[in-house]
């Protein structure tokens, strides 16, 4: 519910702030005065696109702050949740700040949020109607929504589940295209990636081989200096020459301190160290031996080596940076090229799956088809109990379905509202009626139908009584006020008869304060609703006539909402 709404800096209204109350809210005052400003800030503070040209002139900016108690409102309790955005004492606020340079800010309970959001919040809260509600009205695009909003959650869950398949259906078809593009291109690609594979198969790379051929290579380059060096190292260890080998020099070194090692321990330890010396030279040795004697340097291997990197490098060229890389790409490339070749059997897979989609599509919006149907018998009854207390008791209501040639994400038909307001004519699109009066009836008998379903508190109309007056207007608001037992609603009104069933009266005036002009809204008592009541009717100032007619109408007016509201009771 709508506690609060607080306005500054916006068009002709400096500060004010509103306190609204449970049942049928009024707002009347005279033309020109201010109520469509008013109902501007309530759109502003919803979250609908507001300019620049909103805040006052000599202001840097506007502001609106709308207060609203939450405690029974689970669905909203459940969107700040989700949002993490705390909320005390079941309220929260929501509020909008418009500047002259068009930047703009959005909060809900002080945090800072996207537009979408604020709108999203909002949504849950109040339903609002005003000129945008009676063009989606007249535009048979909305008409479906209206209908599925009367079906509830049962075609709620049934359309989420056309929207699930059709997404699937038009993924699969995606696929579908794809794989059914010109045949000359995947040839061409084909030929391409067989080249390839072929090109790096034939290498028959291995990881590392890189290296172990970069090692082989280096040694070729280095033959001779290598057979040099362990021919000397040979000789020096083993063979020994004009000189004696390192291990016969060692030999001869641990045999004579063998002769004294029985005199000390040292000498003992001595021994004992150049015999081990000896053994890892012996080790050391037959190691060179084997090494030298198993040196060769084959020109031809090397020739086979150098090639092999050469070929490396070139395919590192094309396909690398390294030749892990060009082993990746091999894989790959053949992983594609296997793909490529089994196009057709891909493509009868798709075409399956493509089919299979399908099918569940239509059997699913088939069904959606059946719930809106029921729902519509539904909603045509409704609608015409509910024109019968609006005066239009005669009047037909029938709701059109349009078979479409391919299922779309929101079902398999158009909707569309017809409807034969007089008896004798035949049913016609509710776009066609003329009557300003008519419209505003039916938009309301709709309304009163959706409220009982969408878990909505606050209802706000603006020019919901555009071409009606006399007893119709008495009818109009009878119906307000028996929505305003169950509801919170909001009426901008100029009709005397509907403000007198209000439970709370607000009067919009505009003044002159200084040099600049305001609009101002007060809360009416019992003798400021006389007197505003009496001005609606057309009674001149302190004409005792309009007084009395005033006075008899608010008194009518509540009796008969206790009888109504009694009624709905029972």
């Amino acid at each position: 519910m709508l506690k609060e709404l607080n306005i500054q800096s916006i068009a002709l209204i400096n500060s004010l702030r509103i306190e609204f109350t449970r049942g049928l809210n009024a707002l009347t005052g005279e033309t020109g005065t201010g109520k469509s400003i008013v109902v501007d800030c309530m759109n502003l503070a919803l979250g609908q696109r507001g300019g620049r040209e909103m805040v006052r002139t000599g202001e840097e900016k506007g502001h609106v702050r709308a207060l609203f108690d939450i405690g029974d409102c689970p669905q909203a309790k459940a969107f700040l949740d989700e949002m993490q955005i705390d909320y005390d004492d079941g309220y929260a606020e929501i509020s909008r700040e418009i500047s002259v340079s068009g930047r703009g800010i959005c909060r809900i309970n002080g945090c800072v949020t996207p537009l979408g959001t604020l709108k999203a919040f909002s949504s849950l809260l109040v339903d609002l109607h005003g000129q945008q509600e009676h063009q989606k009205l007249m535009d048979p695009a909305f008409h479906r929504a209206y209908l599925d909003g009367f079906g509830g959650e049962t075609i709620e869950k049934k359309h989420a589940e056309v929207g699930e398949a059709y997404a699937l259906y038009k993924n699969a078809c995606r696929e579908l295209e794809q794989l059914s593009q010109d045949e000359r291109l995947l040839n061409q690609k084909s030929d391409l990636l067989s080249m390839q594979v072929k090109e790096i198969s034939a290498a028959k790379l291995k990881e590392g081989e890189e290296e172990e051929l970069k090692r082989k290579s280096t040694l070729f380059e280095n033959s001779e200096k290598l057979s040099q060096s362990m021919r000397v190292a040979y000789e020096r260890l083993y063979l020994g020459g004009k000189s004696l080998s390192a291990q016969e020099s060692i030999k001869r070194a641990a045999d004579a301190v063998a002769g004294i090692a029985n005199l000390d321990q040292a000498y003992a330890d001595l021994q004992g160290r150049l015999e081990e010396l000896l053994y890892v030279v012996k080790d050391v040795g037959y190691e060179v031996q084997s090494i030298y004697e198993e040196l060769s340097f084959d020109p031809q291997e090397a020739e086979r080596v150098q090639d092999r990197l050469d070929l490396i490098k070139k395919l590192e060229r094309k396909y690398g940076p390294e030749l892990k890389d060009v082993i990746e790409y091999g894989n790959k490339a053949k992983a594609e090229l296997d793909s490529l070749n089994r196009i057709d059997e891909r493509r009868e897979e798709a075409e399956k799956i493509c089919g299979e989609c399908k099918k569940e599509l239509l059997s699913v919006s088939n069904e959606l088809s059946g719930l809106r149907r029921k729902a519509a018998d539904g909603l045509c009854r409704a609608v015409t109990e509910q024109l019968k207390d609006l005066g239009m008791e005669r009047t037909r209501f029938e709701v059109r379905f349009t078979p479409l040639k391919e299922v779309r994400e929101d079902g398999a038909e158009d909707v569309e509202f017809m409807i034969s307001p007089n008896p004798g004519e035949p049913l016609r699109p509710l776009t066609e009626i003329a009557s300003g009066g008519e419209i505003s009836r039916f938009m309301l008998a709709l309304k009163v139908i959706l409220a009982e379903n969408d878990g909505i508190e606050t209802m706000i109309f603006d020019e919901i009584d555009t071409g009606i007056s006399g007893r119709m207007a008495q009818t109009v608001g009878e119906k307000m006020a028996l929505l305003g037992a169950e509801k919170q609603v909001i009426c901008v009104t100029h009709l005397a008869q509907i403000a007198a069933l209000a439970d709370t009266q607000f009067a919009v005036e505009k003044r002159v304060e200084g040099e600049r002009t305001v609009s101002t809204v007060k809360k009416l008592d019992e003798e400021g609703r006389l007197s505003e009541i009496a001005r609606l009717v057309g009674g001149a100032e302190k004409d005792l006539s309009g007084t009395e007619h005033a006075r008899s109408m608010l008194s009518g007016a509540r009796a008969r909402k206790t009888e109504l509201r009694g009624k709905k009771e029972c």
